[in-house]
């Protein structure tokens, strides 16, 4: 099993976020300010590190190489164009020494102002045409050649957050025919998979799947309680006071141990006759960004944790999949991180170093 972690790279600060969200934004400002329905999750040692810095990608690595994490896939922000937050993988493209494997997600969304509650767009997700796609591969190119990038067959890979692309076979074609003009086998196109009505929109033309988590359990875990009609009028209830109230009280709230073995159990119903990967998660608490709109999956104890883990390998061996992508390294805001944390330190990355290193 190789873990490749999904990484987000808003830990620095750029013109357009100081334009929304107010001068010196990055991803520390959620977990900094007062939010009265969080945990209080913070770096280990404060380390409220500056992605710009190269200090900090080379401490990144060296903690993946000490705890097994295989590589990272980092969150790129594309619009017809125009970039976002891709200074930090830019430099790790300079910085030839430091040793990290890592591929990208390309996190085609329109994004909002979501976090309060409103639907205004700041930048909308437009894919323009041929022309179009042939300069978002010239940008693509010259990290696909890095021989740190992930390849499998011969191919670089590549992932999509959001399936829903009209245009996405004949987008395909294109990255593949140009992954094969410098050298490679084709494109090596990954699609990923949040809910179960989405594996329908898949294309045909993508090598495989990725089944996100906790988002796609969570929805099947719930829809196994409203089987309870006791759950379904208590969370209906909940819902609709808290919008009133805004209580901490109120907030969603789910028990990791419960949600990672309903995962394990769940793991010999296969979603798709498509080949996929798996997804992972450690915890979850989006209050950060969200308030009294979010939910929270408390963090599961050590010992489920690790069969959480032991399912997933076994389930790679007994499919012949290589690679599990775990939602995330460093999702601060949403409370969804493997890096060391003030309280529990190392906590995940030792259980995952435990369980890889098991039957060695």
């Amino acid at each position: 099993m190789k873990i490749i972690a999904m990484n987000l790279p808003q830990f620095h600060v750029i013109p357009e976020n100081n334009e929304w969200w107010g001068e010196g934004f990055t991803e520390w400002t959620k977990i900094k300010n007062p939010n009265k329905y969080c945990g209080h999750i913070k770096p280990q040692n404060n380390n409220y590190y500056n992605y710009l810095d190269k200090g900090t990608m080379q401490w990144q690595a060296e903690l993946c190489k000490k705890y097994g994490i295989y590589g990272m896939s980092y969150y790129h922000y594309y619009f017809q164009g125009k970039l976002l937050l891709e200074k930090p993988v830019e430099n790790l493209l300079k910085w030839k020494d430091i040793d990290q494997k890592f591929c990208f997600t390309w996190a085609n969304h329109t994004w909002f102002r979501s976090w309060q509650g409103k639907k205004d767009v700041l930048i909308e997700q437009t894919y323009g045409e041929e022309k179009d796609w042939e300069k978002h591969f010239s940008y693509l190119e010259k990290f696909f050649l890095d021989e740190r990038y992930i390849k499998i067959d011969n191919k670089p890979l590549f992932m999509l957050f959001n399936v829903n692309v009209p245009c996405i076979d004949d987008m395909i074609s294109l990255f593949d025919k140009k992954c094969k003009e410098i050298g490679f086998d084709g494109i090596y196109f990954v699609q990923s998979i949040s809910v179960k009505e989405q594996l329908v929109q898949a294309s045909d033309k993508a090598d495989a799947l990725m089944i996100r988590e906790p988002s796609f359990s969570l929805q099947r875990y719930v829809l196994d309680k409203y089987k309870n009609p006791f759950f379904h009028l208590n969370e209906k209830l909940k819902s609709e006071l808290n919008k009133m109230l805004h209580l901490k009280t109120l907030i969603k709230q789910y028990e990791g141990d419960d949600l990672m073995e309903f995962c394990i159990n769940d793991m010999h119903n296969h979603p798709t006759d498509k080949k996929y990967f798996r997804g992972a998660f450690s915890m979850w608490d989006n209050t950060y960004r969200h308030e009294w709109r979010g939910y929270k999956i408390s963090r599961p104890s050590k010992s489920v944790f690790e069969k959480y883990l032991r399912a997933l390998k076994e389930d790679c061996k007994e499919r012949g999949t290589e690679y599990v992508f775990f939602n995330a390294w460093n999702e601060w805001a949403e409370g969804m991180i493997l890096e060391p944390e003030e309280g529990f330190g190392d906590y995940f990355l030792d259980c995952i170093r435990k369980v890889l290193r098991e039957g060695e």
